[in-house]
């Protein structure tokens, strides 16, 4: 019974983010209009209403100059608007570097992507290749271009791995983290494996899970910020994140 009262709760205040971030979008007319043009000819199923805010809303509040998109697709119609926008208010230009490892997906993204919007995407298209760090392993894309990225979003790609069908996480983030001491934040979309491998790695103050948006949130870090192993302790609750009314943990399932 108060499991099922917690998820409720869960799914009520979910729809109510939603409602909330369709309505702030529906506000920019231009984003708008180009956004349902969008989404009545894709084909890819897309993120969400709150997705699209939340990383609109990034973009136009932070500046980043270089992002690293894991996934192509809606998101990229999102980000490249702000892009757009702060150019036309007297910002540096920004870049999207758009990958995915599905060919279908990518050309369908530029073909769809609105044109004054092309010049701030670079699309690439990738095979995918399992990586480690550590104890850890997981999936990321095999020729992420060398650029000092600011911001990276993980909608992508397909992070079980191809020798045993096993969860993994996507390792696209903490490729580029461990190379360098230029600042990158990172928003993570449904990928709680990756949440939870992050969390491990750089600390439960640079690391959020909001399990109502089902995002996660990484804060500017470089590789100075990851952690010793040995100082991890093992847990399946995401410490100190934001919770809706009980921790979220990770859920492990073999099937």
């Amino acid at each position: 019974m108060i499991k099922a009262l917690r998820n409720r709760i869960l799914i009520e205040r979910r729809r109510v983010l939603e409602y909330f971030a369709e309505w702030k979008i529906r506000k920019n007319k231009v984003l708008w209009a180009n956004l349902q043009e969008y989404l009545k000819k894709t084909k890819s199923t897309g993120c969400g209403y709150i997705d699209y805010w939340y990383l609109y809303d990034y973009v136009r509040k932070n500046k980043p100059v270089e992002i690293l998109e894991c996934g192509t697709g809606v998101t990229t119609l999102i980000m490249a608007t702000a892009l757009l926008e702060l150019e036309g208010e007297g910002h540096k230009v920004g870049r999207i570097t758009s990958m995915d490892s599905h060919r279908e997906y990518l050309d369908m993204s530029r073909d769809l992507l609105p044109e004054p919007l092309k010049k701030y995407v670079d699309f690439h298209c990738s095979d995918l290749m399992e990586d480690f760090f550590s104890i850890y392993r997981g999936i990321r894309y095999k020729d992420i271009p060398n650029r000092e990225y600011d911001f990276v979003f993980i909608d992508g790609p397909d992070y079980k791995s191809s020798l045993d069908d096993m969860l993994t996480f996507d390792f696209d983030f903490l490729y580029l983290l461990q190379k360098t001491e230029h600042p990158i934040a990172g928003m993570v979309d449904k990928r709680v494996s990756t949440c939870y491998v992050m969390q491990q790695l750089l600390g439960t103050d640079r690391v959020k899970y909001d399990p109502v948006a089902h995002l996660g949130f990484i804060k500017p870090s470089t590789k100075n910020h990851l952690l010793p192993i040995d100082t991890v302790t093992p847990s399946l609750t995401f410490s100190d994140s934001f919770r809706a009314i009980c921790p979220t943990k990770l859920i492990y399932s073999r099937k």
